[in-house]
């Protein structure tokens, strides 16, 4: 990790909470306004993708924008992750929840992590851990 990396991770972690996994990905940023010539002939801006720090504590998911924007969390529980996507190469999405943009549904989650096998495992892992340490449990 980048310093800035480290400094945006520390920032966002409460006290004394460790990080299990911290990684890198990209999450898909609403549409740019485009230019005049664009807008009258209504081209879309495709999405572009926004540089993520993604961390996963023992007791939340944190989803960091590397340029500054909104942090986005998730408390590891059950039925946490929605759905799965592996390409080829071993890296992919885990995906919590959607979020409407411009009238399209955007996956929010880990999305472009390397290995997403490992990190799925892990997450399961955790989100098992928290389950087990939860009063609720049976």
């Amino acid at each position: 990790m980048t310093p800035a990396e480290q400094q945006t991770l520390a920032a966002a972690l409460r006290e004394g909470e460790t990080p299990l996994w911290t990684g890198t990905g990209g999450a898909a940023a609403p549409p740019r306004q485009t230019g005049l010539l664009s807008r009258l002939f209504r081209k879309a801006d495709s999405a572009a993708l926004t540089s993520m720090l993604y961390a996963i504590t023992p007791k939340r998911v944190l989803a960091l924008p590397v340029q500054g924007g909104e942090v986005q969390e998730w408390f590891l529980m059950l039925g946490l992750v929605q759905a799965v996507n592996e390409r080829p190469d071993g890296g992919g999405d885990i995906v919590f929840d959607f979020e409407e943009v411009n009238g399209s549904k955007v996956p929010r989650g880990l999305i472009g992590i390397s290995d997403v096998a490992q990190v799925r495992n892990l997450l399961n892992d955790a989100i098992d851990a928290a389950y087990q340490a939860s009063p609720w449990s049976v």
